[in-house]
């Protein structure tokens, strides 16, 4: 048996990191870890766990989640597994799945009622759906419905459009709406000074979207708080239910620094649970592959008038032009909709902030 104290007792178990990890989504005591591994003591590994801030679902660190990704997908199975156990006995089954009707929430969904067959899932139809999201949610069973209490149309005429990102849409908004109690905020959009001096360089305002604060339109960031946060928000207040999401850790750097900060199930006083945080795009479609589940067809490239338009990677809200200045301008999600759906496209083309279109805002930005 190795040293249980001492650096050298700590490091011996770097060599086997990942199955030290595969133990534990398995449920394996540390007792029983180290006699698989046929060396240590468990006083020892729980040192090295410590030091490495993991505790397989709490709390975690990058290298923790990278050697997780890395799983095979079977294993990401039990991992996923596990966690869906643990949040259901948690909430004493008071539980739904949030479902977007996307190709992850689709995943998510078939594993939930793998386990628990009657778990509702729980879509937000915000107004601002592809077509083929819809049609595929009304074939899902079991599935409720939310309404927000405005839709698109209401919230581009009383607050604006969302373009750029929702960072600079609040953050026009602030400049164009100058009041005493956001005056700290404008300097720090505007020089990147703190209410104390400090350098908050990150939050300054790039120049390139300085034109935005005359443009004749506004924008928002309201949009998701109130066509789908906000309905869910109430949906769980009635039904006193909490949500598993069908989100992955690999989609962006806040949900990856969210997930090593809380892990995959948080409790306390908004419980939530994303089993997916560790699984890739790749994963989910080999998933779906593997057990022949039906999904959207947004995600299938398709033929029109003899022109193949390409497939939608991500289902978000459909006229949402948060990061659309980054995509191909002859190939991007409205090129494509205007392709796949002409008159959804024109319909809301033509939506009005003030006296601009949504097609003007849309060049005004693209333009840039």
């Amino acid at each position: 048996m190795a040293r249980v104290l001492g650096s050298y007792s700590v490091s011996i178990y770097e060599k086997d990191k990942k199955r030290i990890f595969e133990f534990l989504d398995l449920g394996l005591s540390y007792q029983k870890i180290v006699t698989k591994l046929l060396y240590g003591s468990k006083q020892g590994l729980a040192c090295y766990l410590k030091r490495l801030k993991d505790r397989s679902g709490e709390k975690t660190t990058k290298e923790a989640l990278q050697i997780k990704q890395s799983y095979s997908l079977e294993e990401k199975v039990v991992h996923t597994k596990k966690r869906i156990k643990e949040f259901y006995e948690k909430m004493d089954s008071k539980v739904y799945v949030s479902f977007s009707g996307g190709k992850d929430s689709t995943v998510l969904l078939h594993l939930v009622r793998s386990m628990y067959k009657d778990v509702e899932a729980v879509f937000c139809d915000t107004t601002n759906e592809y077509k083929e999201i819809l049609e595929f949610v009304r074939k899902t069973p079991n599935v409720k419905t939310l309404k927000p209490k405005i839709n698109f149309m209401q919230i581009v005429q009383n607050y604006g459009f969302p373009l750029v990102s929702k960072k600079v849409a609040r953050t026009i908004h602030d400049l164009k709406n100058p009041t005493p109690n956001n005056a700290n905020s404008r300097r720090m959009y505007l020089e990147g000074v703190g209410s104390k001096g400090q350098n908050l360089s990150s939050y300054k305002l790039s120049k390139k979207w300085y034109k935005l604060i005359d443009a004749p339109f506004n924008l928002t960031s309201k949009c998701c708080d109130i066509l789908k946060k906000d309905p869910f928000s109430i949906y769980e207040k009635q039904s006193n239910k909490k949500p598993f999401i069908g989100t992955n850790a690999s989609e962006s750097s806040f949900r990856e620094k969210n997930y090593i900060k809380y892990g995959c199930n948080i409790f306390g006083d908004k419980p939530k649970s994303r089993p997916l945080s560790i699984w890739s795009d790749q994963d989910i479609w080999q998933y779906i592959k593997q057990h022949k589940l039906d999904y959207s067809s947004i995600y299938d490239d398709i033929e029109v008038n003899g022109t193949i338009v390409n497939a939608e990677t991500r289902t978000g809200c459909a006229y949402c032009a948060f990061g659309a200045h980054l995509e191909d301008k002859d190939n991007n999600r409205f090129t494509r909709l205007k392709l796949r759906k002409p008159k959804q496209y024109e319909k809301i083309m033509s939506l009005k902030n003030g006296s601009y279109t949504f097609s003007q805002a849309l060049s005004f930005v693209l333009e840039s």
